[in-house]
Protein backbone atom coordinates (compact mmCIF):
# COMPACT_ATOMS: atom_id res chain seq x y z
CA UNK A 1 0.00 0.00 0.00
CA UNK A 2 1.45 3.28 -1.45
CA UNK A 3 2.78 5.18 2.27
CA UNK A 4 0.52 7.96 2.60
CA UNK A 5 3.12 10.12 4.58
CA UNK A 6 4.14 10.50 0.66
CA UNK A 7 0.54 11.44 -1.12
CA UNK A 8 -1.10 14.53 -1.16
CA UNK A 9 -4.18 15.09 -1.80
CA UNK A 10 -3.47 17.51 -4.55
CA UNK A 11 -2.11 14.53 -6.69
CA UNK A 12 -5.43 12.94 -6.02
CA UNK A 13 -6.59 15.84 -8.16
CA UNK A 14 -8.74 17.62 -5.42
CA UNK A 15 -11.26 20.00 -7.17
CA UNK A 16 -10.44 22.47 -3.99
CA UNK A 17 -7.35 23.87 -2.21
CA UNK A 18 -5.95 20.95 0.46
CA UNK A 19 -3.12 20.52 2.52
CA UNK A 20 -0.38 17.26 2.29
CA UNK A 21 -1.92 16.45 5.88
CA UNK A 22 -2.58 12.61 6.49
CA UNK A 23 -6.04 11.34 7.89
CA UNK A 24 -6.39 10.53 11.47
CA UNK A 25 -5.54 6.61 12.38
CA UNK A 26 -8.76 6.32 13.39
CA UNK A 27 -10.09 6.66 9.48
CA UNK A 28 -10.85 4.71 6.85
CA UNK A 29 -8.95 7.57 4.92
CA UNK A 30 -6.11 6.39 5.81
CA UNK A 31 -7.00 3.35 3.97
CA UNK A 32 -9.05 4.32 1.01
CA UNK A 33 -7.04 7.74 0.02
CA UNK A 34 -3.85 5.88 -2.01
CA UNK A 35 -6.74 4.35 -4.01
CA UNK A 36 -9.30 7.42 -5.14
CA UNK A 37 -10.23 7.89 -8.32
CA UNK A 38 -9.12 11.25 -9.57
CA UNK A 39 -10.99 14.20 -10.44
CA UNK A 40 -9.69 14.50 -13.84
CA UNK A 41 -10.88 10.76 -14.50
CA UNK A 42 -14.45 11.80 -12.99
CA UNK A 43 -14.98 14.78 -14.83
CA UNK A 44 -14.23 12.83 -18.12
CA UNK A 45 -16.54 10.11 -16.67
CA UNK A 46 -18.91 11.94 -16.07
CA UNK A 47 -18.55 15.84 -16.56
CA UNK A 48 -22.41 17.21 -16.89
CA UNK A 49 -22.92 15.77 -13.59
CA UNK A 50 -20.17 16.78 -11.64
CA UNK A 51 -20.75 20.53 -12.99
CA UNK A 52 -24.18 20.00 -12.40
CA UNK A 53 -23.43 19.22 -8.67
CA UNK A 54 -20.75 22.31 -8.55
CA UNK A 55 -23.87 24.15 -9.57
CA UNK A 56 -26.28 23.13 -6.49
CA UNK A 57 -23.70 23.37 -3.66
CA UNK A 58 -20.53 25.31 -5.03
CA UNK A 59 -18.02 22.63 -5.30
CA UNK A 60 -17.12 18.72 -6.78
CA UNK A 61 -17.18 17.53 -3.25
CA UNK A 62 -13.78 14.92 -2.48
CA UNK A 63 -16.47 11.88 -1.57
CA UNK A 64 -17.24 11.80 -5.27
CA UNK A 65 -13.68 10.46 -5.57
CA UNK A 66 -14.16 7.86 -2.75
CA UNK A 67 -17.00 6.42 -3.72
CA UNK A 68 -15.77 5.86 -7.35
CA UNK A 69 -13.45 3.58 -5.75
CA UNK A 70 -16.15 1.05 -6.12
CA UNK A 71 -18.35 2.52 -8.59
CA UNK A 72 -22.08 1.10 -7.86
CA UNK A 73 -21.36 3.55 -4.89
CA UNK A 74 -21.27 6.49 -7.08
CA UNK A 75 -24.07 5.55 -8.50
CA UNK A 76 -25.95 5.04 -5.24
CA UNK A 77 -25.63 8.41 -4.48
CA UNK A 78 -26.48 10.27 -7.96
CA UNK A 79 -29.43 7.75 -7.86
CA UNK A 80 -30.44 9.11 -3.93
CA UNK A 81 -29.37 12.66 -4.18
CA UNK A 82 -31.53 13.94 -7.03
CA UNK A 83 -34.55 11.64 -6.42
CA UNK A 84 -35.24 12.10 -3.20
CA UNK A 85 -34.57 15.85 -2.72
CA UNK A 86 -36.64 16.51 -6.04
CA UNK A 87 -33.95 18.15 -8.02
CA UNK A 88 -33.44 19.84 -10.13
CA UNK A 89 -37.41 20.26 -10.06
CA UNK A 90 -37.38 22.21 -6.57
CA UNK A 91 -34.79 24.42 -7.85
CA UNK A 92 -37.46 25.73 -10.33
CA UNK A 93 -40.37 25.54 -7.50
CA UNK A 94 -41.77 22.34 -9.29
CA UNK A 95 -43.32 19.86 -7.22
CA UNK A 96 -42.01 18.71 -3.84
CA UNK A 97 -42.02 21.01 -1.05
CA UNK A 98 -40.54 24.21 -0.26
CA UNK A 99 -37.10 24.32 -1.23
CA UNK A 100 -35.81 26.20 1.60
CA UNK A 101 -37.64 23.84 4.32
CA UNK A 102 -36.31 20.85 2.37
CA UNK A 103 -32.81 22.21 2.80
CA UNK A 104 -33.47 22.69 6.56
CA UNK A 105 -34.37 18.94 6.80
CA UNK A 106 -31.24 18.21 5.15
CA UNK A 107 -28.93 20.56 7.80
CA UNK A 108 -31.10 19.30 10.81
CA UNK A 109 -30.67 15.34 10.25
CA UNK A 110 -26.85 16.10 9.69
CA UNK A 111 -26.45 18.13 12.93
CA UNK A 112 -27.90 15.63 14.73
CA UNK A 113 -26.15 12.55 13.32
CA UNK A 114 -23.10 14.64 14.07
CA UNK A 115 -21.62 14.51 10.42
CA UNK A 116 -19.42 17.76 10.43
CA UNK A 117 -18.68 17.03 6.79
CA UNK A 118 -22.44 16.80 5.56
CA UNK A 119 -23.16 19.95 7.80
CA UNK A 120 -21.25 21.88 6.19
CA UNK A 121 -22.75 20.70 2.56
CA UNK A 122 -26.47 20.79 3.71
CA UNK A 123 -25.90 24.51 5.42
CA UNK A 124 -24.90 25.43 1.65
CA UNK A 125 -27.43 23.90 -0.02
CA UNK A 126 -29.68 25.27 1.95
CA UNK A 127 -28.66 28.99 1.95
CA UNK A 128 -28.54 28.32 -2.28
CA UNK A 129 -32.28 26.94 -2.15
CA UNK A 130 -33.18 30.58 -0.41
CA UNK A 131 -33.07 29.60 3.20
CA UNK A 132 -31.78 32.71 5.04
CA UNK A 133 -28.91 32.72 7.33
CA UNK A 134 -31.14 33.93 10.23
CA UNK A 135 -33.30 31.07 10.07
CA UNK A 136 -30.12 28.60 9.84
CA UNK A 137 -28.90 29.99 12.89
CA UNK A 138 -32.37 30.11 14.74
CA UNK A 139 -32.86 26.44 13.88
CA UNK A 140 -29.53 26.07 15.37
CA UNK A 141 -30.55 27.91 18.57
CA UNK A 142 -33.43 25.94 19.11
CA UNK A 143 -36.82 25.56 17.94
CA UNK A 144 -37.91 28.24 20.31
CA UNK A 145 -36.62 30.49 17.80
CA UNK A 146 -38.78 29.46 14.60
CA UNK A 147 -41.94 29.68 13.18
CA UNK A 148 -43.84 26.94 13.98
CA UNK A 149 -44.16 25.28 10.44
CA UNK A 150 -39.94 25.52 10.51
CA UNK A 151 -40.04 24.20 13.99
CA UNK A 152 -42.22 20.92 13.31
CA UNK A 153 -39.63 20.41 9.91
CA UNK A 154 -36.42 20.82 12.57
CA UNK A 155 -38.16 18.53 15.10
CA UNK A 156 -38.94 15.93 12.38
CA UNK A 157 -35.84 15.98 10.96
CA UNK A 158 -33.60 16.27 14.06
CA UNK A 159 -35.43 12.77 15.40
CA UNK A 160 -34.90 11.42 12.62
CA UNK A 161 -30.70 11.88 12.37
CA UNK A 162 -30.48 10.46 16.10
CA UNK A 163 -29.74 7.08 16.84
CA UNK A 164 -31.64 5.10 18.39
CA UNK A 165 -34.42 7.28 15.94
CA UNK A 166 -36.84 9.28 18.53
CA UNK A 167 -39.14 10.24 15.82
CA UNK A 168 -42.86 9.82 17.30
CA UNK A 169 -46.22 9.67 15.42
CA UNK A 170 -47.04 13.37 17.25
CA UNK A 171 -42.87 14.89 15.14
CA UNK A 172 -44.93 13.70 11.81
CA UNK A 173 -48.70 14.46 13.23
CA UNK A 174 -47.20 17.97 13.33
CA UNK A 175 -45.51 18.26 10.03
CA UNK A 176 -48.58 17.62 8.54
CA UNK A 177 -50.31 20.41 10.47
CA UNK A 178 -48.19 22.25 8.88
CA UNK A 179 -47.74 21.19 5.55
CA UNK A 180 -50.05 18.76 2.84
CA UNK A 181 -49.11 15.09 3.11
CA UNK A 182 -46.86 14.69 0.42
CA UNK A 183 -45.30 18.31 0.86
CA UNK A 184 -43.93 16.66 4.46
CA UNK A 185 -43.37 13.68 3.37
CA UNK A 186 -40.61 15.60 0.54
CA UNK A 187 -39.30 17.05 3.43
CA UNK A 188 -39.07 14.44 5.67
CA UNK A 189 -36.95 12.72 2.43
CA UNK A 190 -34.61 15.23 2.68
CA UNK A 191 -33.36 13.81 6.14
CA UNK A 192 -34.18 10.09 4.69
CA UNK A 193 -31.63 11.20 2.15
CA UNK A 194 -29.14 12.26 4.92
CA UNK A 195 -28.89 9.28 6.20
CA UNK A 196 -26.77 7.56 3.26
CA UNK A 197 -24.64 11.02 2.68
CA UNK A 198 -24.36 11.54 7.26
CA UNK A 199 -23.06 7.40 7.34
CA UNK A 200 -20.84 7.63 4.47
CA UNK A 201 -18.86 10.51 5.37
CA UNK A 202 -18.94 9.97 8.71
CA UNK A 203 -17.67 6.29 8.38
CA UNK A 204 -15.34 7.08 5.34
CA UNK A 205 -13.42 10.05 7.06
CA UNK A 206 -14.19 12.17 3.97
CA UNK A 207 -12.10 15.52 4.49
CA UNK A 208 -13.66 18.71 3.66
CA UNK A 209 -13.16 21.01 0.97
CA UNK A 210 -12.02 24.59 2.56
CA UNK A 211 -14.11 26.48 0.15
CA UNK A 212 -17.24 25.30 1.71
CA UNK A 213 -16.31 25.41 5.29
CA UNK A 214 -15.05 29.32 4.44
CA UNK A 215 -18.63 29.91 2.98
CA UNK A 216 -20.75 28.43 5.69
CA UNK A 217 -18.25 29.25 8.69
CA UNK A 218 -20.35 32.77 10.07
CA UNK A 219 -23.91 30.97 9.36
CA UNK A 220 -22.87 27.58 11.26
CA UNK A 221 -21.33 29.69 14.67
CA UNK A 222 -18.73 29.50 16.73
CA UNK A 223 -19.90 26.50 18.37
CA UNK A 224 -19.37 24.68 14.78
CA UNK A 225 -16.17 23.19 13.98
CA UNK A 226 -14.96 20.81 11.15
CA UNK A 227 -13.83 18.78 13.78
CA UNK A 228 -13.26 14.74 12.03
CA UNK A 229 -13.59 16.05 8.65
CA UNK A 230 -11.12 18.79 8.94
CA UNK A 231 -7.95 16.74 8.63
CA UNK A 232 -7.13 18.26 4.94
CA UNK A 233 -8.03 21.63 5.46
CA UNK A 234 -5.11 25.07 4.27
CA UNK A 235 -5.72 27.69 6.67
CA UNK A 236 -8.05 30.26 5.59
CA UNK A 237 -10.82 33.03 6.41
CA UNK A 238 -14.19 33.31 6.09
CA UNK A 239 -16.29 34.02 2.99
CA UNK A 240 -19.93 35.65 2.31
CA UNK A 241 -22.65 32.64 2.88
CA UNK A 242 -23.53 32.28 -1.06
CA UNK A 243 -26.81 33.45 -2.08
CA UNK A 244 -30.40 31.62 -3.45
CA UNK A 245 -30.83 30.80 -6.67
CA UNK A 246 -30.57 32.79 -9.13
CA UNK A 247 -31.28 33.07 -12.86
CA UNK A 248 -27.52 32.34 -14.21
CA UNK A 249 -27.70 29.61 -11.78
CA UNK A 250 -30.58 28.08 -13.10
CA UNK A 251 -29.59 28.87 -16.53
CA UNK A 252 -26.75 26.36 -15.74
CA UNK A 253 -28.73 23.74 -14.59
CA UNK A 254 -30.41 23.69 -17.34
CA UNK A 255 -26.87 23.22 -19.47
CA UNK A 256 -26.00 20.26 -17.60
CA UNK A 257 -29.42 18.39 -17.53
CA UNK A 258 -30.05 16.45 -20.40
CA UNK A 259 -26.77 14.42 -19.61
CA UNK A 260 -27.32 14.01 -16.28
CA UNK A 261 -30.97 13.15 -17.18
CA UNK A 262 -29.98 10.43 -19.50
CA UNK A 263 -27.62 8.69 -16.75
CA UNK A 264 -30.61 8.53 -14.65
CA UNK A 265 -32.65 7.01 -16.75
CA UNK A 266 -29.47 4.20 -17.63
CA UNK A 267 -29.45 3.84 -13.89
CA UNK A 268 -32.88 2.96 -13.23
CA UNK A 269 -33.52 1.06 -16.77
CA UNK A 270 -35.64 -1.46 -16.35
CA UNK A 271 -37.16 -0.57 -12.46
CA UNK A 272 -41.00 0.09 -12.94
CA UNK A 273 -42.16 3.46 -11.95
CA UNK A 274 -44.74 2.24 -9.37
CA UNK A 275 -45.91 0.21 -6.09
CA UNK A 276 -46.74 -2.45 -6.22
CA UNK A 277 -44.88 -3.52 -9.45
CA UNK A 278 -41.88 -2.11 -7.55
CA UNK A 279 -42.06 -4.86 -4.75
CA UNK A 280 -42.69 -7.68 -6.98
CA UNK A 281 -39.30 -6.38 -8.99
CA UNK A 282 -37.32 -6.24 -5.67
CA UNK A 283 -38.43 -9.62 -4.94
CA UNK A 284 -37.21 -11.16 -8.12
CA UNK A 285 -34.06 -9.27 -7.90
CA UNK A 286 -33.03 -9.36 -4.18
CA UNK A 287 -35.40 -12.28 -2.88
CA UNK A 288 -37.37 -9.90 -0.77
CA UNK A 289 -40.00 -6.81 -1.32
CA UNK A 290 -39.21 -4.27 1.30
CA UNK A 291 -42.66 -4.02 1.98
CA UNK A 292 -42.51 -0.74 3.16
CA UNK A 293 -41.45 1.53 0.17
CA UNK A 294 -45.40 0.37 -0.16
CA UNK A 295 -45.89 3.27 2.54
CA UNK A 296 -44.15 5.91 0.47
CA UNK A 297 -46.00 8.70 -1.65
CA UNK A 298 -43.80 9.71 -3.68
CA UNK A 299 -43.32 7.30 -6.81
CA UNK A 300 -40.06 8.76 -7.71
CA UNK A 301 -38.67 7.57 -4.54
CA UNK A 302 -40.09 4.46 -4.25
CA UNK A 303 -38.50 3.73 -8.00
CA UNK A 304 -35.08 5.21 -6.90
CA UNK A 305 -34.90 3.27 -3.52
CA UNK A 306 -35.44 0.25 -5.67
CA UNK A 307 -32.58 1.22 -8.06
CA UNK A 308 -30.19 1.58 -4.99
CA UNK A 309 -31.27 -1.86 -3.75
CA UNK A 310 -31.19 -3.56 -6.65
CA UNK A 311 -27.78 -2.67 -6.93
CA UNK A 312 -26.15 -3.19 -3.98
CA UNK A 313 -27.85 -6.57 -3.69
CA UNK A 314 -26.43 -7.83 -7.57
CA UNK A 315 -24.23 -10.30 -6.75
CA UNK A 316 -22.46 -9.45 -10.32
CA UNK A 317 -21.45 -6.37 -9.05
CA UNK A 318 -20.44 -6.90 -5.45
CA UNK A 319 -17.16 -7.56 -4.13
CA UNK A 320 -18.31 -8.89 -1.15
CA UNK A 321 -19.69 -12.20 -0.60
CA UNK A 322 -23.72 -12.11 -0.11
CA UNK A 323 -23.60 -14.25 2.92
CA UNK A 324 -21.06 -11.35 4.55
CA UNK A 325 -22.84 -8.25 3.45
CA UNK A 326 -26.44 -9.93 4.54
CA UNK A 327 -24.42 -10.34 7.98
CA UNK A 328 -23.07 -6.71 7.98
CA UNK A 329 -26.53 -5.82 7.56
CA UNK A 330 -27.87 -7.73 10.99
CA UNK A 331 -24.96 -6.17 12.30
CA UNK A 332 -26.30 -2.96 11.42
CA UNK A 333 -29.72 -3.26 12.44
CA UNK A 334 -28.90 -4.32 15.69
CA UNK A 335 -26.91 -1.57 16.53
CA UNK A 336 -29.74 0.99 15.63
CA UNK A 337 -32.52 -0.94 17.24
CA UNK A 338 -34.69 -1.28 14.17
CA UNK A 339 -36.89 -4.26 14.42
CA UNK A 340 -38.63 -3.96 10.98
CA UNK A 341 -35.06 -3.86 9.30
CA UNK A 342 -34.10 -6.49 11.34
CA UNK A 343 -36.77 -8.37 9.54
CA UNK A 344 -35.96 -7.30 5.73
CA UNK A 345 -32.54 -8.48 7.02
CA UNK A 346 -33.76 -12.15 7.67
CA UNK A 347 -35.67 -12.14 4.44
CA UNK A 348 -32.94 -11.60 2.70
CA UNK A 349 -30.81 -14.06 4.45
CA UNK A 350 -33.44 -16.69 4.10
CA UNK A 351 -33.47 -16.21 0.72
CA UNK A 352 -29.37 -16.03 -0.03
CA UNK A 353 -29.21 -19.13 2.53
CA UNK A 354 -27.96 -17.70 5.43
CA UNK A 355 -28.54 -19.69 8.29
CA UNK A 356 -30.88 -18.57 11.48
CA UNK A 357 -27.82 -19.25 13.69
CA UNK A 358 -25.80 -17.25 11.42
CA UNK A 359 -28.06 -14.34 11.83
CA UNK A 360 -28.23 -14.59 15.68
CA UNK A 361 -24.63 -14.84 16.06
CA UNK A 362 -24.18 -11.81 14.32
CA UNK A 363 -27.00 -10.09 16.04
CA UNK A 364 -25.01 -11.30 19.30
CA UNK A 365 -21.85 -9.78 17.97
CA UNK A 366 -23.15 -6.44 17.24
CA UNK A 367 -23.77 -5.72 20.71
CA UNK A 368 -20.68 -7.19 22.36
CA UNK A 369 -17.24 -6.20 22.43
CA UNK A 370 -15.38 -9.67 21.40
CA UNK A 371 -13.62 -9.31 17.76
CA UNK A 372 -12.35 -12.68 17.39
CA UNK A 373 -15.70 -13.77 15.89
CA UNK A 374 -15.13 -17.48 16.54
CA UNK A 375 -13.41 -19.36 13.77
CA UNK A 376 -13.80 -16.64 10.81
CA UNK A 377 -11.30 -15.97 8.24
CA UNK A 378 -9.01 -12.90 8.16
CA UNK A 379 -11.20 -10.97 5.85
CA UNK A 380 -14.62 -11.85 7.54
CA UNK A 381 -13.34 -10.94 11.13
CA UNK A 382 -12.40 -7.21 9.68
CA UNK A 383 -15.65 -6.86 8.05
CA UNK A 384 -17.78 -7.90 10.85
CA UNK A 385 -15.75 -5.82 12.85
CA UNK A 386 -15.93 -2.72 10.52
CA UNK A 387 -19.16 -3.21 10.14
CA UNK A 388 -19.74 -2.90 14.37
CA UNK A 389 -17.85 -0.21 14.19
CA UNK A 390 -19.39 1.80 11.36
CA UNK A 391 -23.34 1.38 12.46
CA UNK A 392 -22.98 3.85 15.50
CA UNK A 393 -24.13 7.46 14.56
CA UNK A 394 -21.46 9.34 15.03
CA UNK A 395 -19.43 5.55 13.72
CA UNK A 396 -16.71 4.47 15.79
CA UNK A 397 -13.97 3.62 13.98
CA UNK A 398 -10.88 3.31 15.75
CA UNK A 399 -7.33 2.83 15.33
CA UNK A 400 -7.91 -0.97 15.90
CA UNK A 401 -10.53 -1.33 13.33
CA UNK A 402 -7.86 0.45 10.73
CA UNK A 403 -5.46 -2.28 11.64
CA UNK A 404 -8.05 -4.98 11.46
CA UNK A 405 -8.63 -3.81 7.97
CA UNK A 406 -5.32 -3.41 6.93
CA UNK A 407 -3.62 -6.46 8.59
CA UNK A 408 -5.99 -8.49 6.81
CA UNK A 409 -5.36 -6.63 2.87
CA UNK A 410 -9.14 -5.29 3.14
CA UNK A 411 -9.44 -4.64 -0.47
CA UNK A 412 -10.44 -0.71 -1.15
CA UNK A 413 -13.68 -1.59 -3.07
CA UNK A 414 -14.64 -3.92 -0.34
CA UNK A 415 -14.05 -1.23 2.40
CA UNK A 416 -16.27 1.50 -0.13
CA UNK A 417 -19.13 -1.40 -0.99
CA UNK A 418 -19.67 -2.33 2.79
CA UNK A 419 -19.63 1.30 4.06
CA UNK A 420 -22.44 2.12 1.53
CA UNK A 421 -24.10 -0.98 1.93
CA UNK A 422 -24.50 0.55 5.72
CA UNK A 423 -24.97 3.86 4.17
CA UNK A 424 -28.46 2.59 2.04
CA UNK A 425 -29.43 0.47 5.42
CA UNK A 426 -29.31 3.91 7.04
CA UNK A 427 -31.41 5.44 4.20
CA UNK A 428 -34.00 3.11 4.64
CA UNK A 429 -33.70 3.08 8.80
CA UNK A 430 -35.15 6.52 8.35
CA UNK A 431 -37.45 5.77 6.25
CA UNK A 432 -38.75 2.84 8.12
CA UNK A 433 -39.00 5.03 11.08
CA UNK A 434 -40.86 7.91 9.06
CA UNK A 435 -43.26 5.97 7.59
CA UNK A 436 -44.04 3.37 10.62
CA UNK A 437 -45.19 6.89 12.43
CA UNK A 438 -47.98 7.72 10.21
CA UNK A 439 -51.22 7.82 12.22
CA UNK A 440 -52.91 4.70 10.54
CA UNK A 441 -50.13 2.87 11.42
Amino acid sequence: MTSLSQHSLSSAGSDDATTSEIPAPDSLAELLLPHVVPMAVLHGRYGALMELVRTLIGVVPNCDRYLEIWPPAFRTYNLVVPNLMNLPAAVFGIGGAPKAQVGLSMLMASRAADCPYCTAHTCSFALRRGATPETIAAALRGPGALSPPEAAVVAVATALGRVPCELTPDHRAALEAHFPRAQAEWIAMGAVAMGFLNKFMDATGVELEASTVAEVTTTLGSEWSPGRAGWGLAKGGATAPPGADSLASKARILRFLPSALLLDVRWQRGVPRHWPAVGRYLKQRTGHDFPVLGRVINQRCVRAIAAVLSVNLDPTLCVLPMDEKILAGAIFAEVVGNVALAEDMAALALHHGVSASQLASARSFALGTDTTTGDLSGTERAILNLARAAAPTPARITPDVVALCREAALAPQAIVELICWLSVLQMFHRLTAYCLAAPDT
